[in-house]
C-alpha cells in the first residue's frame, strides 16, 4: 500500500429540495435495524450500524460535477432526506428542503492508487463520525460524504450510509445511479415517482401482507425445530488456547478469479445465480465438515423478488432461514436446492422482530438450545440474469487462474454473536469472499482458510461439468470434525458433554450438579442439588437457559432430577440418590 497524505479543506454545502414534505411509521425492515441500533446500544464499544460504498469515477469529474448529482439523488429518494424519531411509537420524516456538508480533502503529492486513498477517506469519515446517542443520529443527516481532490479532480469519494437508511443492495443502487448522474449531466433530473419508505410501510400494513408475514413465521417455526445451533462448531484446541483467546475474532479474506470463472460456468448450466453456486459449494463443505446431511441455517436474502422493489432504495434485507438436503445430491442438484432454498429464504425474509424473537425463544426453551439469527451466508451483489452458456474453460487453464488467488488475515471489526460468517463482496472479475471467526479457539484463521480454499476448490472441479457425491468427497478432501466420546448426538444436533458440565457449574453453583448422557434411555439427563431457588426442574432449566449463551457447544439437560443429598465422585447415576421431583423443565413455558 503507497502513502497517502490527505490535508482537509473547506467542507462544501450540498443543497437539495424536492416537492414532498411527510411522515409515516416505520417500516417491518426499518424497525428491524431500529432493534438492531438499539441491540448495539446495550453493548459496550459495538459501533453505529452503517453501509459504505464507493463513488464510481468515469473520466475527469469535478467537486461540483459530484455535488450536482448527489442533490439529484437526494431528491430522488426520500430515504436520503428522512429523519427517524425513536420512542414508544417511532416514525420517519420526510423533508422537502435541506443540505448536507460534504467533506473535501486534498491529495498530496500527486496521483495514488485510488483503492489506498479510498481506505484513508474511511479514516477520515471513522475519526469524525459523531459522537452521540443513537437516537440522536437518527434525527440528522442519514449520509456522510467525504471527497479526495487533485487538482480540482475528483480522484476519490466515499458515502456513509445509516443502516436504518439503506441496506447492502439500496447502497449498491444508490452507487450505480449515482455513478450515471456523474458521468453525464444530462441524466441529472429527478425521474419518474419511485417506491419509497413510506408507500412500504403503507403497504406492509394491509392484509395481504399481514397474511405473508403469519406464513413467514410458520416457515421459521417449522424450519427452527430442525436446525442446528450452532451449525458450524469444532471441539475446543484446549482450555488454555480457548480462554486465552475468548475475545479474539479473525477474518479471512479471499479473492478469487478461478472462483468467477466457475461460477459463471455452473449457474450458466444450471440455469441458476451464481450466489446460489457459492452457497450450494459452502452447504458441501459443511456438510462434509460437520457430518450433518440438511444444512439448516441464516442467511440474509435481499427480498428484492417483487417487481415494485426491484430498485427500491430503502432498508428491506432480513434474515431469511434456509434448508439444503446436501445428502447424496450431485453438486448440480445442490445448486439448485441452494437456489430455491434462497428463493424461500426471500419470500419468508420480512417479518416482526419482536415476533420471530418470540417464536424463537418459545421453540429455544423447548429444545434447550440457543438461536443466533445472524446470518451465515451473505451475498450483497445484486446480479443481472444468468450467464450465457459457454465452453468449460481447459483444466489447465483453470490451474493459472488458482495462481492468482490472495488470501490475507485481518481482525473483525467487531465481534459476531454467530461463531462463523461467510459474505460475498464481489462476482464479477474475481470473487470476493469473506470468512469470519468469533472465537479462535474453536474456529481458528487455519480453519477458515482451509474452508475457503475447500469452496474454491470444489467449484474449479464444477464449472467443467456436474459432480456426483463421491465426486464432491475425492474433491474437498477434508475430514469430518473429529468428535470423541465425549460428544453426543441430541435432537439432531451435536452436544459437547464438558461444555454442558461447565454449564450446569455456571447455573448452580456453589450447590452441585452432573451430567449424565443417558439415564435409563433419557438423553442427557442432570442430577442437581436441591437448593432454597431451586427446588423443581422448571427452575433448574429457567437457571440453565439464562446461562446457554456462553456455553455454544453445550445443550440444557433433557432431563432434571432434583436430589436434596449428593454424593461424592459417584460417575454412575445408580450411586446418587432418588429425586424429590423430576421433568423435563419444559412445562411451565417460557
Amino acid at each position: 500500500m503507497s502513502v497517502v497524505k490527505l490535508t482537509p479543506r473547506s467542507s462544501v454545502p450540498v443543497h437539495f429540495s424536492a416537492e414532498t414534505t411527510r411522515q409515516g411509521p416505520l417500516t417491518i425492515g426499518q424497525l428491524n435495524i431500529l432493534k438492531w441500533i438499539n441491540d448495539f446500544n446495550s453493548r459496550e464499544g459495538q459501533p453505529y450500524p452503517t453501509v459504505m460504498c464507493a463513488v464510481t469515477l468515469s473520466g475527469t469529474a469535478s467537486v461540483e460535477d459530484v455535488t450536482d448529482s448527489l442533490a439529484l439523488l437526494i431528491a430522488r429518494h426520500e430515504v436520503l432526506r428522512t429523519s427517524f424519531a425513536t420512542g414508544p411509537q417511532p416514525y420517519q420524516r420526510v423533508s422537502s428542503v435541506g443540505t448536507l456538508m460534504v467533506d473535501i480533502y486534498s491529495l498530496e503529492g500527486g496521483r495514488a492508487d485510488r483503492v489506498d486513498v479510498e481506505a484513508e477517506l474511511a479514516k477520515y469519515l471513522e475519526i469524525t463520525a459523531p459522537r452521540q446517542p443513537a437516537a440522536q443520529r437518527l434525527a440528522g443527516p442519514q449520509l456522510r460524504v467525504a471527497l479526495a481532490t487533485s487538482a480540482e479532480v475528483v480522484c476519490a469519494g466515499l458515502i456513509e450510509f445509516s443502516h436504518m437508511a439503506v441496506d447492502r443492495a439500496a447502497a449498491q443502487i444508490l452507487e450505480h445511479e449515482l455513478a450515471e448522474l456523474i458521468s453525464d449531466s444530462a441524466a441529472r433530473v429527478v425521474g419518474p415517482p419511485r417506491h419509497q419508505p413510506l408507500d412500504q410501510a403503507e403497504l406492509e400494513r394491509s392484509e395481504r401482507e399481514c397474511q405473508k408475514r403469519r406464513r413467514t413465521l410458520e416457515h421459521w417455526s417449522s424450519n427452527l425445530a430442525v436446525m442446528p445451533s450452532p451449525l458450524y462448531l469444532t471441539p475446543s484446541a484446549g482450555s488454555e488456547l480457548t480462554e486465552a483467546n475468548a475475545d479474539d475474532t479473525v477474518g479471512v479474506y479471499m479473492s478469487s478469479p478461478a472462483i468467477a470463472l466457475a461460477v459463471q460456468c455452473v449457474s450458466a448450466r444450471t440455469r441458476t445465480s451464481r450466489s446460489s453456486c457459492l452457497l450450494a459449494a459452502l452447504c458441501a463443505v459443511l456438510s462434509v465438515r460437520t457430518g450433518y446431511r440438511e444444512i439448516v441455517f441464516p442467511v440474509m436474502p435481499s427480498n428484492r423478488y417483487e417487481r415494485h422493489l426491484y430498485d427500491y432504495v430503502g432498508t428491506l434485507a432480513q434474515t431469511g432461514i434456509a434448508a439444503i438436503d446436501v445428502g447424496s445430491a450431485s453438486f448440480d442438484e445442490v445448486v439448485r436446492q441452494a437456489w430455491r432454498g434462497m428463493l424461500k429464504g426471500c419470500m419468508h425474509g420480512v417479518y416482526d422482530v419482536y415476533e420471530l424473537e418470540e417464536i424463537g425463544n418459545r421453540i429455544s426453551h423447548d429444545r434447550g438450545v440457543y438461536f443466533c439469527f445472524d446470518a451465515i451466508y451473505n451475498c450483497s451483489v445484486i446480479e443481472s440474469g444468468v450467464p450465457m452458456k459457454e465452453p468449460a474453460p481447459s483444466p489447465e487453464y483453470m490451474t493459472a487462474m488458482l495462481s492468482r488467488t490472495q488470501l490475507r488475515r485481518y481482525p473483525m471489526p467487531f465481534r459476531l454473536a454467530t461463531p462463523v460468517r461467510f459474505d460475498v463482496s464481489r462476482l464479477e472479475g474475481e470473487v470476493e469472499l469473506c470468512g469470519w471467526s468469533s472465537d479462535v479457539g474453536r474456529v481458528p484463521a487455519e480453519h477458515l482458510t482451509s474452508l475457503l480454499q475447500a469452496i474454491e476448490r470444489l467449484l474449479v472441479a464444477a464449472a467443467g461439468g456436474d459432480l456426483d457425491h463421491e465426486g464432491i468427497i475425492d474433491v474437498l478432501q477434508m475430514e469430518p470434525v473429529r468428535r470423541d466420546s465425549n460428544w453426543v448426538k441430541t435432537d439432531i444436533q451435536w452436544v459437547e458433554l464438558a461444555e454442558t458440565q461447565r454449564l450446569l457449574d455456571d447455573a448452580f453453583a456453589p450447590v452441585k450438579a452432573r451430567i449424565f448422557s443417558q439415564v435409563a434411555g433419557e438423553p442427557l439427563v442432570a442430577y442437581v442439588e436441591a437448593s432454597d431457588s431451586v427446588r423443581t426442574p422448571e427452575q433448574a432449566h429457567a437457571r440453565c437457559m439464562a446461562v446457554l449463551p456462553a456455553h455454544p457447544s453445550a445443550m440444557t439437560p433433557r432431563h432434571y432430577v432434583i436430589c436434596e443429598a449428593v454424593p461424592v465422585g459417584v460417575d454412575d447415576p445408580i450411586g446418587w440418590p432418588a429425586g424429590t421431583s423430576a421433568g423435563t423443565g419444559r412445562s411451565a413455558g417460557i
